[in-house]
């Protein structure tokens, strides 16, 4: 599979967020988002169900915490359930979602660059093996973390790579990387696509999206939260509503973004929203 054929149809529509969607579910606080795949499977169908039902053709299966820092000898299991549930909901197109390992990198961590490579590589070929169509590496902030994950991704498969970074409020990742350096690295890299998710709601993040987008050449992801999580009773929520959200995304696609979709606090609700502000683009 090519990426360039899937941009063939105009803006490429992926989901929204998982861990928003598995506590609407019930799934308990304590169960990790990796473990989920083997203790409730039939709830994470069910949200790639929604998902694609509110018309996302690209669904992410619920890896991005799969990896053996988190679950030990659980890894390939818990990989190999999360794409199987993916596939029995419909979906066409899965990508194996990789996130950060949650450590530092040295010098500012224990974690090693080496290791770092080996922990991926190892979710890389879970996703591998299970047959996964594309591999979304994403949530990163910290340059050398991410391309030890490209690293492993293009040691290890010809699958179509996108990666992307989150940034704070002043334009930088935490590790004090620009939207340029960001660029600069990950084209080094060899992705095939590139952009930015997380971080904060469609307003915060524009500036990024523009520079980004004056910058390279590839095409672009933008994955944001629905809008600044706001704490009520010690929880956050988000309180850009669907409407909202898939006003400034479309005007993104506009600008020249080609793939969408949503992160934090963002449901099925928001992606059929900004689906059908897509529909005629």
């Amino acid at each position: 599979m090519k990426l360039a054929d899937l941009l063939q149809g105009g803006p490429l529509l992926f989901d929204g967020g998982m861990g928003t969607m598995l506590s609407r579910h019930g799934v308990p606080a304590d169960c990790d988002s990796g473990s989920a795949n083997l203790r409730y499977p039939e709830i994470v169908a069910d949200i790639h169900r929604e998902y694609l039902a509110a018309g996302a053709k690209v669904i992410s299966a619920n890896t991005f915490q799969a990896n053996e820092l988190r679950l030990g000898d659980q890894t390939e299991a818990a990989v190999s359930a999360a794409i199987a549930a993916a596939r029995s909901a419909g979906a066409e197109i899965v990508a194996l979602d990789i996130g950060p390992t949650g450590e530092l990198l040295a010098p500012m961590g224990k974690l090693s660059y080496d290791r770092a490579f080996q922990v991926f590589s190892r979710q890389v070929l879970a996703g591998s093996a299970a047959g996964v169509d594309l591999i979304l590496i994403e949530t990163f902030f910290d340059p050398e973390e991410i391309k030890a994950a490209i690293a492993a991704a293009k040691e290890h498969t010809e699958l179509p790579v996108i990666a992307t970074m989150t940034f704070g409020e002043r334009g930088r990742t935490i590790t004090g990387a620009t939207p340029a350096q960001a660029v600069a690295a990950l084209e080094a890299a060899g992705v095939e696509a590139l952009g930015v998710n997380c971080s904060y709601g469609p307003d915060q993040l524009l500036p990024v999206v523009e520079q980004m987008l004056a910058l390279t050449r590839l095409p672009l992801l933008v994955q944001p939260n629905a809008g600044l999580p706001v704490f009520r009773d010690g929880k956050a929520e988000y309180d850009l509503t669907p409407d909202q959200f898939a006003q400034k995304l479309a005007a993104m696609a506009e600008m020249g973004v080609s793939m969408l979709g949503g992160c934090c606090g963002t449901t099925p609700e928001h992606i059929a929203a900004l689906s059908g502000r897509l529909k005629n683009k």
